[in-house]
């Protein structure tokens, strides 16, 4: 555990979506040296006990499955990143996408000051309490909205605006603007 890091609080990076429109695994792309997938987990380190990553190996982290199955989307791996944490006593975790490599300062200090929240324009950047693990699985095992917005209202999670846009890599087009700033 980092000594800023807080102990009851673990983070996922969510890197299992298929990258189509990128057209190859943008959590794999280099950018000024290191992967998109690197950079979110860097974010997720100084802030949690433990960073699990979503839909991908990645060397030294442990790796957690969709659920209740595969292609479910964010959601799926949010699921079964929320179980993986509760199972281990954490009772909240942070979830960032493996595509947003350049986060406003702050922003995740001040996500994780709030109970269950997420930011208005990136829903996958948010913090969520493991307790709702299982209703989480079951509102995709019965077919609900996959939209991590929508489960949020429905959850009562807290929209932040952090005032700024989020940038996130879509396109290869994307990462190349992002490197001209």
């Amino acid at each position: 555990m980092r000594l800023d890091a807080r102990p009851s609080l673990a983070g996922v990076v969510l890197a299992g979506g298929a990258s189509s429109r990128f057209g190859r695994n943008k959590a794999e792309e280099l950018w000024r040296g290191r992967t998109l997938l690197d950079w979110s987990v860097a974010a997720l380190d100084p802030l949690c006990s433990a960073v699990f990553v979503s839909g991908q190996d990645h060397a030294g982290r442990e790796s957690v499955a969709d659920r209740p199955r595969a292609g479910l989307g964010p959601l799926g791996g949010l699921a079964g990143a929320m179980k993986a944490a509760r199972d281990r006593g954490y009772t909240r975790i942070l979830s960032l996408p493996c595509d947003t490599p350049q986060l406003p300062e702050g922003l995740l200090a001040s996500l994780i000051e709030q109970g269950s929240a997420y930011i208005a324009g990136c829903p996958v950047i948010g913090i969520w309490p493991t307790a709702k693990a299982d209703q989480l699985a079951g509102w995709l095992a019965d077919d609900q909205s996959r939209s991590v917005r929508v489960w949020a209202e429905a959850t009562g999670a807290k929209p932040l605006d952090p005032g700024v846009a989020i940038i996130n890599i879509n396109r290869l087009d994307d990462l190349t603007d992002l490197e001209s700033r």
